[in-house]
């Protein structure tokens, strides 16, 4: 007579042997494109909730990380966990799938270290830790690999077949009218004399207004602010398209501005006296626009001629010098507009936009708010 092994007698009699649960069907969401973007999270933070979210994303529907994970029965319960050392303790949702065979995007709110995002100023590759509950079952845990960008680094669109993404407004984000430089630079420009006040549109002048900008342009030339064409990018991914922002104190400090730099700069102080700016992006270029009447008319300027007036031998710029560069700037960055003003319109042209400051602060974006001390 044959003997069964213990094994096979435990599986005969259906007694003793684990079985382990079936692995759930998920995967780890990190957007855009396995990339985090502090400055994206930063200006985020104060979004509000958007008024239509599918119904198959559960949690925060403004979220950029998650999982997406298959229903295996009606009124599944999922805890959902995702930690990243250094920047985000670990957060949990727990949500019920309401249907067998669906698959849903679950976003936990996350606790961002905000500080510690601030401070992330080069890109580095990092491990992304996440873990999925379901039912009373086990926890499974997965690790992505991702790479965290610079605060400096704007995400700005992302190419994406079935669902091109327009993030320009990010660099509303870089635009920080409350900086304490800000305050300094106002101050020190009515020290100048240019102007004696600055009351925003309160004299209903669009010389008045022309003049309080040039108050601004006179005061920053003065200081030996310079145009640099330096435009770095960390990005390798092509299909983000990305630029590297200065902080408003990286520029003051350094006397050097790109376009974008010049831009966020002029744009800081603009809505620190109370006028309306924008941000002009066109391709590889941006210019400041600013209403001349409250929702009226725009003019532009076009930031990077700043160091083209000419010092006499005292090494002084003359206030006739510095108001006609100014007029230079703001007659290039007219034409450069006009020539390019029915592509803004066109939807298939995404490197063409005006970025309403306005609006951004409307919609929820807020300003990044890095200190020289939290570099």
């Amino acid at each position: 007579m044959r003997f069964l092994t213990p094994i096979l007698v435990f599986i005969a009699l259906g007694v003793g042997v684990p079985v382990r649960a079936p692995a759930a069907d998920w995967q780890a969401i990190v957007s855009p494109k396995d990339q985090i973007y502090p400055s994206l999270i930063l200006a985020t933070a104060d979004l509000p909730a958007p008024r239509r979210v599918s119904s198959r994303v559960l949690g925060d529907g403004n979220g950029l990380i998650g999982v997406r994970l298959l229903a295996e029965h009606d009124q599944q319960r999922a805890r959902v966990s995702i930690q990243l050392n250094g920047l985000l303790p670990e957060s949990s949702i727990d949500v019920v799938l309401p249907e067998a065979g669906k698959r849903y995007s679950v976003f936990p709110v996350l606790a961002w270290q905000f500080d510690a995002l601030r401070r992330q100023n080069r890109g580095t590759p990092e491990t992304l830790s996440l873990s999925l509950q379901l039912d009373d079952g086990p926890v499974q845990r997965k690790s992505q690999r991702v790479r965290i960008r610079s605060v400096n680094e704007a995400p700005y669109f992302i190419a994406d077949a079935r669902a091109p993404t327009d993030l320009t407004w990010t660099f509303a984000a870089y635009v920080d009218e409350d900086h304490p430089l800000v305050a300094a630079i106002v101050s020190d420009a009515l020290a100048q004399g240019t102007v004696k006040r600055f009351d925003g549109y309160q004299s209903r002048n669009a010389e008045l207004v022309m003049k309080q900008v040039f108050a601004i342009w006179r005061l920053l030339q003065s200081r030996g602010m310079r145009y640099s064409s330096l435009t770095r990018t960390g990005s390798a991914e092509t299909d983000v398209y990305s630029q590297h922002v200065r902080f408003i104190d990286e520029s003051f400090k350094s006397r050097e501005a790109n376009c974008v730099d010049g831009s966020v700069l002029f744009a800081s102080v603009l809505r620190k006296i109370d006028l309306n700016p924008s941000l002009v992006l066109l391709p590889g270029h941006m210019l400041l626009a600013f209403e001349l009447s409250p929702g009226g008319d725009y003019a532009f300027l076009e930031t990077t001629l700043i160091d083209q007036a000419k010092a006499n031998k005292q090494g002084v710029i003359s206030q006739t010098e510095s108001f006609s560069s100014f007029r230079k700037a703001v007659e290039r960055g007219q034409a450069v507009f006009d020539k390019h003003a029915m592509s803004f319109h066109d939807p298939k042209k995404p490197e063409f936009q005006l970025i309403d400051l306005n609006a951004a602060r409307r919609r929820g974006v807020s300003a990044i708010g890095v200190r020289a001390e939290d570099r």
